[in-house]
């Protein structure tokens, strides 16, 4: 079974939220409620959960803000739980950011099988196991990384932000991408932020720092991760 991290449940209703901790507890997944709907977004970044359960009443402007407001800066699953579903609400949902839904009321095996669809689907297609180049070695599994045979200490931002130039390799991270997937969306100075973690990444992995191969500078924009071979 796919569980890593925490399954953050969003809901307001008591009953619904015994019903899915009943449910995954004993299933072995670990479970986190958020009460409020204005938090959702903080403790998304705040528990880095790998699924998010999001209860709405209807499909409308706010549950789709939260939705949009989310995937701006986290690719987290995210399956609604709904009574009230029409195939416009549907799509509008996917659009707008959702992975899945099930509709009220639910069997248990109906739950279970969505949250391990999306688990699964997260994991094979966001997470690679290790990174390798002629010098550079990544263990995602056990934040190691190596180069030249040599353990190469990073902090946990470091490695976060290194993470996800790998899994974006080849695409371009704005200055404002890599500030919300590593900080959260509430921090301002973008460019400052990035441009430090950067070049710390930079003088810690490059072999010429000064003339980077792997982290490629896109003026005004942000930067870009070139696989090395």
């Amino acid at each position: 079974m796919i569980s890593a991290g925490t399954i953050l449940v969003m809901d307001d209703d008591v009953e619904i939220r015994r019903l899915v901790l009943k449910i995954l507890g004993p299933a072995g997944y670990k479970v986190k409620i958020a009460e409020r709907p204005r938090d959702i977004l903080r403790q998304v970044f705040s528990t880095r959960c790998s699924l998010v359960i999001l209860d709405v009443e209807a499909i409308n402007a706010s549950s789709l803000r939260i939705l949009k407001e989310l995937r701006a800066w986290s690719t987290v699953p995210v399956i609604l739980i709904s009574s009230l579903l029409s195939e416009k609400d549907i799509l509008a949902a996917s659009l707008a950011g959702a992975n899945d839904y099930v509709t009220k009321p639910f069997s248990h095996m109906e739950l279970l099988t969505s949250v391990r669809l999306a688990l699964r689907s997260a994991n094979t297609i966001d997470q690679k196991i290790t990174y390798e180049t002629n010098s550079v070695t990544i263990d995602f599994e056990n934040h190691r990384v190596s180069k030249k045979d040599k353990v190469v200490n990073l902090t946990p931002t470091e490695f976060s932000l290194l993470s996800l130039f790998v899994h974006n390799a080849g695409k371009l991270l704005t200055h404002d991408c890599i500030l919300r997937r590593i900080r959260g969306p509430w921090f301002e100075d973008k460019k400052t932020y990035s441009r430090v973690y950067t070049g710390r990444l930079r003088r810690k992995l490059e072999d010429d720092p000064d003339h980077p191969q792997m982290f490629q500078t896109e003026p005004g924009r942000g930067y870009r991760f070139i696989v090395q071979r």
